[in-house]
């Protein structure tokens, strides 16, 4: 028993760390294929017309308040979170150019 329980933790440290030995240059492997400039450029300017649009939809009350609100903290949070990454690659790219 003891034994298969070994054998199952080194399998599972394994999975957990096999991303960070597979992905290059000090990045996720994930981070490589999903996250690009141009496609977090172009998730940026959509949340921002999604934005946009919500907040028409609210003003010309096709939504109310409540649904308002949460759409737009959604919405909030997830271009932060493009920019956030946008601004990583970015770092990222101008420290592998310096060396």
């Amino acid at each position: 028993m003891t034994i298969v329980a070994l054998i199952l933790s080194a399998l599972v440290i394994a999975a957990v760390v096999a991303p960070f030995l597979t992905g290059g240059e000090r990045r996720l492997q994930s981070a490589l294929f999903s996250n690009s400039p141009e496609r977090l450029k172009a998730e940026k300017q959509s949340l921002v017309s999604r934005y946009l649009e919500d907040e028409q939809a609210f003003v010309k009350k096709r939504i109310n308040k409540i649904m308002w609100v949460q759409r737009r903290q959604y919405l909030v949070n997830r271009y932060i979170d493009a920019a956030r990454r946008l601004d990583y690659l970015n770092h990222i790219e101008r420290e592998e150019a310096n060396h």
